[in-house]
């Protein structure tokens, strides 16, 4: 027998019993099974006879009163450890790629303080263990409570930035059910009182506060107010230099310098470019006094002008192509400088040829674009099975670049279905030029007719204006 005295206290509101041996605290116990593990733990022997009165004393209740109900309370741990671990993954998955990647400073703040968050939840969802069990740690119920506040502030978030499209993502389900899980979660910690504890509740909710409120402010800063703010400005620009006839060809070279300056404080992405050196055909009539009326009309429909003397009546594509790599990176400062030579016979039926040329970017501090972007899709090599459609009966000849868009804020993607960035660059007989759709795939798995607003995503189109030389003069070069 033994001879240390034992004392169970009442149950307290959880059902949990309090365990003294000798006056000493011994910690506290569910049901008689764990009174024993106690026992033990406290030295005593394990078949110590619970009835004893001499060595055990019953206080506030008898040894048949264990009012724990173990099961609620343990689905309780299961359901509230749950839901924190996949806030905290959610946040550690969405916050790890910006503050890895982000352009931006505000961007990789607003990375690091969702990791931050999933860190501190994935310890909230450790102490809930502790919390609706024996409470050993003095603030489990505190670090639950700041991981609870974390969930619903970045659900609501989430929620928020979701419903402005409410598109489809393999992480909706994430965010139904966290959000079907964050009220009963709030009722649960309300119940338990979690705060009870805390020695400075109002330094702990102010700290609360300003730390959302800090995430909120970064993610609207990188998301909105940057990305609108900064300067974003290029200089696109095609000359003619001297030209030069051959010695003995019949041809005249025409030197053409093509240049692209980010003289803002943006990089970007080419997304496509395009210069064309074009020769003009035009009719003659030195006996007119007024504008025609009805040419005049029709230029005004084309947006070119009207001149009195001399009717265009035509043009051909000298040159055309890319004037930068498309996909290329270019950063604040860049510039791009490309010198080409294009090839004129002298017996042309040019009165005038003319030079511009034109490059789209995309704003990396609005959007990213997948490295695929760079391979070039030929219309023609693709017959089959593609995810492009052409309206047409036969469809024309052009090259494609195609590629995933993200936006700059990984926010943005998780509650987004994907983007892609399409090109296409395309060329005729008279004309060149490219075109820029950003769209999602259809049920088809085709690009979705309906485009999507390109400027949402920062795309510019820079042109340089048109140069023009009077291909008298070119015919007057000399030779070298």
């Amino acid at each position: 027998m033994s001879t240390r005295r034992v004392v169970v206290h009442a149950p307290d509101e959880r059902g949990l019993r309090q365990v003294t041996v000798d006056g000493a605290p011994a910690g506290s116990a569910w049901s008689r099974r764990d009174l024993r593990r106690q026992l033990r733990s406290a030295g005593l022997p394990g078949d110590v006879d619970l009835e004893d009165r001499s060595a055990v004393s019953w206080r506030g209740a008898d040894s048949a009163t264990w009012p724990d109900r173990a099961g609620r309370r343990r689905a309780t741990i299961a359901l509230m450890a749950a839901g924190l671990t996949v806030s905290a993954l959610l946040l550690a998955d969405i916050g790890m790629v910006d503050a890895l990647g982000a352009l931006t400073f505000a961007g990789r703040l607003t990375g690091f303080l969702f990791v931050l968050s999933g860190v501190v939840q994935a310890v909230a969802a450790a102490a809930v263990f502790d919390f609706w069990g024996k409470r050993t740690l003095r603030y489990s119920g505190a670090t639950v409570l700041v991981g609870l506040l974390i969930a619903v502030a970045t659900e609501v978030l989430l929620l928020t930035v979701w419903f402005e499209e409410r598109e489809w993502t393999p992480y909706l389900p994430v965010f139904v059910a966290l959000a079907l899980w964050c009220p009963w979660a709030v009722w649960a910690v309300w119940r338990e009182r979690a705060w009870k504890g805390i020695t400075h509740p109002r330094s702990f909710t102010a700290g609360v506060l300003v730390t959302a409120l800090l995430t909120l402010a970064n993610f609207s800063y990188s998301a909105l107010y940057q990305p609108k703010a900064a300067l974003f400005h290029f200089k696109v620009e095609a000359k003619f230099g001297t030209p030069t006839r051959d010695p003995e060809l019949p041809l005249i070279y025409l030197p053409v310098t093509l240049r692209v300056v980010n003289d803002g404080v943006v990089p970007a992405y080419i997304l496509n470019s395009n210069y064309r050196v074009q020769g003009q055909q035009s009719v003659f009539d030195g006996k007119k006094t007024e504008p025609d009326q009805k040419d005049w009309r029709a230029d005004a429909e084309l947006g070119i002008n009207t001149e009195l003397h001399v009717r265009p009546v035509g043009y051909r594509n000298v040159d055309a192509g890319p004037v930068v790599p498309t996909g290329a990176w270019i950063a604040p400062g860049t510039t791009f400088t490309t010198e080409r030579v294009v090839h004129i016979p002298t017996d042309a039926t040019y009165d005038l040829v003319s030079t511009s040329a034109s490059v789209a970017f995309l704003r990396a501090d609005r959007g990213k674009m997948d490295e695929r972007f760079k391979l070039p899709i030929f219309s023609w090599r693709e017959k089959t099975d593609r995810f492009f459609d052409c309206s047409a009966t036969v469809c024309p000849d052009y090259v494609m670049n195609h590629a995933r868009v993200r936006h700059n804020n990984n926010i943005l993607n998780v509650t987004r279905r994907p983007r892609y960035i399409s090109s296409d660059r395309w060329i005729t007989k008279t004309d060149s030029g490219f075109a820029i759709r950003i769209s999602s795939f259809d049920s088809r798995g085709h690009l979705s007719s309906d485009a999507e607003s390109a400027e949402r995503y920062g795309v510019e189109e820079y042109y340089s204006g048109s140069t023009a030389t009077p291909y008298a003069a070119l015919l007057a070069a000399k030779r070298p």
